[in-house]
């Protein structure tokens, strides 16, 4: 058990590293836990790589990465999501949003939301990820649920979904990602 807690913080940091250096100084993180703008572009990078990051079946595969599992009460959580090409494969949007990021209690309750009062265009775009090739998005969690209440120590799960579609615009948000997160009494 240690020696997986130990692979799980190292496979953390080595991902957040990554993400900043995908992010460009230009990230998802405006301070207050919201993100950027609904229609900014900044929070997502294409990044070229000698394979995917991580191990998944198909052509797309998506991953949530965080700097480990525990977290006192009250510190922001980071939460990185990768959205990843084995081959070359067109994505399809109905709106400006690429990603939802849900957190769940220890009851499956829905606790926050990032898209939650958020606006997004709607457009129908494409993007295009060649083979090997990644979008990266970067956000934080402000432990504070949709009312903007802190959230009590326990369990979370935090569930990041791509909202791309099939090539009609039908059967969105069907790539996801799952990560355990362990509040901790400040």
């Amino acid at each position: 058990m240690r020696r997986y807690l130990l692979w799980l913080t190292v496979a953390g940091l080595l991902t957040a590293a990554l993400a900043a250096a995908c992010d460009g100084g230009e990230g998802g993180n405006d301070g207050n836990g919201g993100g950027p703008s609904p229609t900014s572009a900044a929070t997502s990078a294409v990044s070229p790589t000698t394979g995917p990051p991580f191990p998944f079946e198909g052509p797309l595969g998506i991953d949530l990465f965080t700097l480990g599992i525990f977290f006192k009460q009250g510190e922001p959580v980071r939460l990185t999501i990768t959205v990843a090409a084995s081959e070359t494969i067109t994505l399809h949007y109905r709106t400006t949003q690429r990603y939802d990021i849900v957190i769940t209690d220890s009851a499956d309750k829905e606790v926050w939301r990032w898209s939650k009062d958020k606006a997004f265009g709607e457009v129908v775009e494409e993007v295009t990820l060649e083979q090997n090739e990644t979008l990266t998005f970067n956000e934080s969690w402000d432990q504070r649920d949709n009312s903007g209440q802190p959230v009590a120590p326990g369990s979370y799960t935090a569930t990041a979904t791509s909202t791309h579609c099939d090539v009609n615009l039908e059967n969105c948000g069907q790539l996801s990602a799952s990560r355990t997160l362990l509040i901790r009494a400040s």
